[in-house]
């Protein structure tokens, strides 16, 4: 029950949002790194062609993907000379998708964060809204999940039915896919490129990493409070995979505007990140029907269906299970 709610997980939405201040200082420094790398900040993103992301298969239903999106173009840069060889150089990006994931990258250093201690927890919670295949199934459409992550990985618990249902303590630091124990978590690669090879890595076949390393960051982004600095490059290695794209415009998420990246997956659907367009704060994820396609249960979905919405509503420590703030 635990892995299923851990798979529909998908949402990020509970940061204040910055002062004029934060986003001035935010936006000088994005133009500060283009500038410094000979990229030119166009002031409004060229429009292309459409992309989907894909099926991630959560509860028991396959989170679908598509959209009407914008083609970006993202070149990883060559070493600097004036840089040490202890720090990368950063990568050099240009097109809609580089420039929205490092406004979005930009942000994510801005946000208080204060290090968990081991004995914290990470409180997460979503909202989920479910389509077709949800309802050919008998599924509930709507629902609201309520999880908690031990800082150290060794106990995890999760709201059912209104009970709150704690695991046993693991004497091993669970091996899973992506970590969700925070000292893992923190000591990933701060190098964009460095990271992306990283996720790249844990395909399990060593095809379709691309695919994969997407699925991962998306799955990170949504399902931890992580540090500033980690947050900041997930976001960058995004703009480093081959294929995804932005949307022309705002599209309607949860009833909000936003900003959809997302990455065709399987051919027929789309997952898609989504951003605040204003902030580029991360708010969750959805998975869009990009071309009409019927399940091997004979469920039909047409282009442009959305198939399940994961809300992010809340992320934060807390000092116990069953904690919220």
């Amino acid at each position: 029950m635990i892995d299923d709610i851990t798979a529909l997980r998908e949402s990020w939405s509970e940061a204040e949002p910055p002062s004029p201040e934060a986003r001035d200082r935010a936006r000088a420094a994005l133009r500060a790194r283009i500038a410094e790398h000979g990229a030119a900040v166009p002031s409004r993103p060229e429009r292309h062609g459409r992309r989907l992301p894909g099926w991630a298969w959560r509860s028991g239903l396959a989170a679908l993907g598509a959209a009407a999106l914008v083609a970006g173009v993202v070149a990883a840069g060559g070493p600097d000379p004036a840089t040490p060889p202890a720090r990368p150089a950063p990568y050099v990006a240009s097109g809609p998708v580089a420039q929205t994931f490092e406004l979005a990258a930009v942000h994510a250093e801005t946000e208080p964060f204060t290090p968990p201690r081991p004995d914290q927890w990470t409180y997460v919670e979503l909202r989920i809204v479910r389509g077709k295949i949800a309802q050919d199934k008998g599924q509930d459409t709507r629902e609201t999940t309520r999880s908690w992550q031990r800082a150290d990985g060794r106990q995890s618990a999760v709201m059912l039915d209104g009970k709150l249902e704690v695991s046993t303590e693991s004497t091993d630091l669970p091996q899973v896919t992506p970590p969700q124990d925070y000292p893992t978590l923190a000591g990933l690669p701060t190098d964009p490129r460095a990271l992306l090879e990283w996720l790249r890595d844990r395909s399990p076949s060593g095809r379709d990493g691309d695919e994969v390393a997407y699925n991962l960051i998306d799955s990170m982004l949504r399902d931890n409070v992580l540090p500033p600095g980690v947050k900041a490059t997930l976001l960058r290695a995004l703009a480093l995979i081959p294929g995804v794209t932005r949307s022309s415009g705002p599209v309607d998420f949860d009833g909000r505007p936003a900003i959809a990246l997302g990455m065709v997956q399987d051919g027929w659907r789309q997952e898609d990140i989504l951003l605040d367009p204003t902030t580029h704060e991360f708010l969750g994820g959805r998975t869009v029907v990009v071309e009409d396609h019927t399940t091997p249960e004979g469920v039909r979905l047409k282009e442009g269906d959305v198939e399940v919405e994961l809300i992010r509503v809340a992320g934060r420590i807390v000092d116990a299970p069953g904690q919220t703030g």
